[in-house]
């Protein structure tokens, strides 16, 4: 790691909410440029900063700063500079001249010692002096735990964290047990804490460090999707990862599991061991969703036949569609799952419409943003998101595990006499318990996905374990109907969800470029951007959209996005850029939200005096940014070519680029023409499921670019990563229980 040092001359830019700071300093004569994470390095300071040089595109040479060493200033310009900066209650720049003036290079001895001498400079009175000493003394008490925690292993961030969750304290707190940190401190995991437990020296056999590995693998196991793991698996892991015995792994096991922190039972004679939360929630919507299907409908069909018959109208629906309909008049929970174009859409509207004729209030969801404008779209009815349904309250959803803020629950439920849940596959067991609280007895619940697609990026396989239960009343779509455009997608898609490998087209809806390097795959797909059909046909930004199996690598998310940003919007004088962290925006970017954000405020570009507006943007919403204001420090996003938001520089760490994004991130939304990068060395991303899913994603046009055998590959591998789920063992649980009294 590379050190440099100098004195600090501007502070050019600093985020307050996170301490990212943009500064110059002299080093060895010349003005330097420093970034990272320094939230209390003033004007003035002599600081020592380790790092690396780095070169960024619009700005030229920076020090990216990993961590820091600080001192006070010692030249009577440097300390004039220091007190010049605001940081010092009570003293500007006029002050500050006249106390160095009285007591140069002894100024900052003045006032830590002495402060009443202060008195003696114009301007200064006694109570002005008392308090200049107490910012001082502050300060310099800040410094010193940033200090002290930074000796501990903690970096210049997490160590402003720690001070802000802390106080003066965290330096004693976190030495006593630093595992405490994982709850507390953003950014901090279990790795980190056990870096820094194994520094000050806390034995490796501590119950409360093989404890707290214990559930942190859990948590990594919710993570992955898992709502448990077999007590074998979960043994020989924690072992491995925290380099103790089995044996102390298994009595801590069984020692959590009787203070009840952990959760166990037998699956198939197997022991299974859950995180408490995954334990309480998975049991509780099997209880939720039996009870539900078994209960009297708040306002029956008394005859489901005739109530079809009589409102179906001239709509021509197949006998397996038929079925599905009759299917959701007659239960209270029913299944409907099938991949594209058997009808899951048409079937939708039908049973909409039977229950709006019924006088049964109905609403519609869906996990995501997109997803809920696509049913909204296709059925004219109104839908939203699962969140906004249940109004989920403030903040962002990085806590899956929390349901306090979902104001509709059991004690405040929907008014809505049936629900209709589409896209459900994307649906986890968390947000499937929130959706099944808010709903009153005798409510309706008809479930809408594809069973085949990727599953939750959430814990839970909520779609398969409800369908595998048997418990409830399930339509299998298996019919589909070749449209006049998109035929050739839904076709080769079900060959691929049979097993069987596309068939290759050089023209089409469907079409194949063979390649075999990454690097020409990249040159290809700028070709196929900026020449021929595609850029004539549709609009390149808005139409089109790349689906990658993986981020990184050469034909990942991360190097494609960087490759097609310079080529769709490139640099030009007109256009604003900002750099946030390592990342930099340009006016004209193709961007996607990260987290849902309840909060944000929106308004259609189309009202000169914003009359409409809305809040919610949601995780997966894609937009194009249309401005960005140095000055005001903000950049305004338009999503879906009409709606407006205004992001503070600070926001934006919520958004990522977008000219590529990842199969699993395009899960709920649909685009005129996808174009899919293969090349063999993905891993395990490579399976059949997703390249299903990716294809399922476009309406009118598909374009594969790469290795053939990849497809065949991905096209064999239905070995689909395996989710320890306990759902429907739990419903049939329930079912040989309860369907017995």
């Amino acid at each position: 790691m590379t050190s440099i040092e100098g004195t600090v001359l501007e502070i050019n830019f600093r985020n307050d909410e996170n301490g990212w700071t943009v500064m110059s300093l002299d080093f060895q004569g010349e003005l330097t440029t420093a970034v990272g994470c320094l939230p209390h390095i003033h004007e003035g300071e002599f600081v020592r900063l380790f790092g690396a040089w780095t070169e960024h595109r619009l700005y030229g040479r920076q020090f990216s700063v990993k961590s820091v060493e600080t001192r006070l200033p010692n030249t009577a310009e440097s300390i004039r500079m220091f007190l010049s900066s605001g940081l010092i209650k009570g003293v500007g720049s006029v002050i500050a001249g006249r106390i160095v003036d009285v007591f140069g290079e002894n100024t900052f001895d003045v006032i830590e010692n002495t402060p009443e001498m202060l008195a003696e400079v114009k301007g200064v009175s006694k109570k002005l002096a008392l308090t200049i000493a107490d910012s001082f003394a502050a300060h310099i008490g800040v410094k010193q735990v940033i200090i002290d925690l930074q000796n501990l292993g903690l970096s210049v961030r997490q160590a402003f964290r720690a001070f802000e969750r802390y106080g003066a304290a965290a330096p004693m707190l976190i030495a006593e047990n630093p595992y405490r940190m994982i709850a507390d401190i953003a950014g901090i995991g279990f790795e980190r804490a056990d870096q820094i437990a194994q520094t000050i020296g806390i034995d490796k056999n501590s119950e409360y460090r093989v404890d707290t590995g214990i559930k942190h693998i859990l948590l990594l196991a919710m993570g992955d999707g898992h709502t448990c793991l077999p007590r074998q698996e979960l043994r020989r892991h924690a072992a491995k990862m925290l380099g103790v015995d089995e044996a102390l792994i298994d009595m801590r096991i069984s020692a959590l599991t009787l203070s009840e922190e952990i959760a166990q039972k037998f699956v198939n004679n197997t022991p299974a061991v859950f995180h408490m939360a995954a334990y309480v929630t998975e049991s509780d919507v099997a209880r939720r969703l039996f009870v539900l299907s078994r209960c009297t409908p708040r306002i029956p069909i008394p005859d489901a036949s005739e109530a079809y018959m009589r409102y179906i109208g001239d709509v021509n629906l197949s006998e397996e569609q038929e079925r599905a309909v009759l299917t959701a008049l007659s239960c209270q929970v029913s299944v409907i799952t099938g991949g594209p174009g058997t009808g899951k859409t048409t079937i939708t509207k039908a049973i909409l419409s039977i229950f709006e004729r019924s006088g049964i209030t109905t609403v519609l969801c869906a996990p995501t943003g997109r997803a809920a404008k696509r049913i909204e779209q296709s059925t004219g009815r109104e839908a939203k998101t699962i969140h906004r349904l249940l109004e989920y309250g403030a903040g962002t959803d990085e806590e899956f595990l929390s349901e306090a803020r979902f104001i509709r629950n059991e004690d405040n439920p929907l008014e809505a006499e049936a629900v209709i849940m589409d896209e459900a596959s994307m649906v986890d067991i968390f947000l499937m318990r929130a959706l099944l609280r808010a709903l009153s007895p005798g409510t309706r619940l008809v479930i809408v996905g594809d069973a085949d697609q990727l599953p939750s990026v959430g814990p839970g396989n909520v779609l398969r374990d409800i369908t595998k239960s048997g418990a409830f009343a399930v339509t299998k779509l298996t019919h589909f109907y070749r449209q006049k455009e998109g035929g050739g997608i839904v076709e080769n898609a079900h060959r691929v969800n049979r097993g069987e490998c596309p068939e290759y087209f050089v023209t089409g809806d469907f079409v194949f470029i063979p390649e075999n390097e990454p690097e020409s795959v990249i040159e290809r797909l700028k070709n196929l951007l900026t020449t021929g059909e595609l850029p004539r046909k549709y609009d390149i930004l808005e139409q089109t959209q790349i689906l990658c199996p993986v981020k990184k690598g050469i034909l990942g998310v991360y190097n494609i996005n960087m490759e097609l940003r310079e080529l769709l919007n490139p640099r030009l004088a007109s256009k604003q850029e900002v750099q946030i962290g390592d990342t930099l925006f340009r006016t004209g970017d193709k961007v996607m939200q990260t987290k849902n954000n309840y909060e944000m405020e929106w308004y259609y570009a189309s009202e000169t005096l914003f009359s409409h507006k809305g809040v919610g943007v949601f995780n997966g919403d894609l937009g194009r940014i249309i401005s960005i204001d140095n000055e005001l420090k903000e950049a305004t996003i338009r999503f879906d070519g009409s709606r407006d938001a205004i992001y503070a520089f600070s926001e934006l760490e919520q958004v990522e680029h977008a000219y590529a994004v990842t199969v699993h991130k395009s899960q709920g939304s649909e685009f005129p023409v996808v174009i899919i990068p293969l090349m063999s060395g993905g891993g395990r991303f490579l399976s059949r499921n997703l390249l299903y899913t990716a294809l399922t994603r476009a309406m009118e046009k598909v374009i594969i670019i790469g290795q053939q055998s990849t497809v065949e590959y991905m096209v064999q591998n239905n070995r689909i990563r395996g989710r320890y789920t306990t759902l429907d063992y739990e419903i049939k649980d329930l079912a040989e229980v309860l369907g017995a009294i």
